[in-house]
């Protein structure tokens, strides 16, 4: 596998660094017409990375030795010659913090993502971020916001439906018509979250409670209040406290999603699946 790496200088590599990979394809709009001067047009998460670059400005400000931040990388699939250097251009003319730039064939993406030890990767491509999942890459989904304009607080959120679940009852799952494949998806899933909360976690408790760059949500689309309590002091033993707590008990959740306007969104998937409301219901 080559990969066709590019390096930047902008960012030093460090190995506490909480290394993410985000496709250029959500970042920048390679659909749009291009000319041999103008940069790419913003795409539709480009604001991640303003906020990104904003919580490691704050961690370096509050202390100039801090290891633990954002390691950002580019991930492009599939890209012409020409595209690839128009990403590279266009990322050093917006001021973009991004260490390297990977290019590889869609068949070798997750393989990139082991290489590189990623331990978050972002896409607005729901097949993508089920596919690292399943590889055991952390994954999650980018979201696209309403106002693309400079941000300086990143909001993560968390679907905590599958966090609110024991591993034993996630093992009873077969008795509610799951396959077995599907149990250790559901599995490695929350394997994945635990893994990212921690370092959120770890990273958030360098800033007080007010005036916080970072900023992290807890929603639970299905079940009880119960489901909502055990999911928080799951994320409180694996690290985190967040910011904020919604218990849905079966509303939709797309109003609060449009409201808090989050740039990642950790989302299990469970409320999507045929037969889990009344699982849940008796999850209490």
């Amino acid at each position: 596998m080559d990969p066709k790496v590019r390096n930047s200088a902008e960012t030093k590599q460090s190995g506490s660094a909480l290394v993410t990979a985000v496709s250029c394809h959500d970042i920048f709009d390679l659909s749009a017409h291009q000319t041999d001067y103008n940069p790419l047009p913003k795409g539709a998460a480009f604001s991640f990375i303003s906020a990104v670059q904003a919580v490691n400005q704050r961690l370096v400000k509050h202390n100039e030795n801090e290891t633990l931040q954002f390691e950002v990388i580019l991930l492009g699939k599939d890209c012409e010659e020409q595209i690839k250097s128009k990403i590279f251009d266009s990322a050093k003319h917006y001021g973009l913090k991004i260490g390297k730039f990977y290019f590889c064939s869609r068949g070798e993406f997750v393989r990139t993502l082991q290489a590189n030890s990623v331990k978050l990767f972002l896409s607005t491509d729901r097949d993508d971020v089920y596919g690292a999942l399943q590889a055991g890459v952390p994954a999650a989904l980018l979201c696209q916001q309403a106002d693309q304009q400079v941000q300086d607080q990143l909001k993560v959120l968390f679907s905590g439906d599958l966090i609110g679940l024991s591993e034993d009852f996630i093992d009873c799952l077969k008795d509610f018509g799951f396959s077995a494949v599907q149990i250790q998806n559901f599995k490695a899933a929350k394997g994945c979250i635990r893994e990212f909360a921690a370092l959120i976690g770890e990273m958030r408790k360098r800033f007080g409670c007010e005036d916080s760059p970072l900023h992290t949500i807890l929603i639970t689309v299905l079940g009880s209040r119960d489901v909502c309590a055990t999911a928080l002091k799951t994320l409180r033993g694996w690290g985190l406290d967040v910011d904020e707590a919604f218990c849905l008990a079966g509303a939709p959740r797309n109003p609060i999603l449009t409201t808090i306007q989050p740039h990642i969104l950790w989302d299990d998937g469970l409320h999507n699946m045929k037969g889990v409301s009344p699982l849940m219901g008796m999850s209490s």
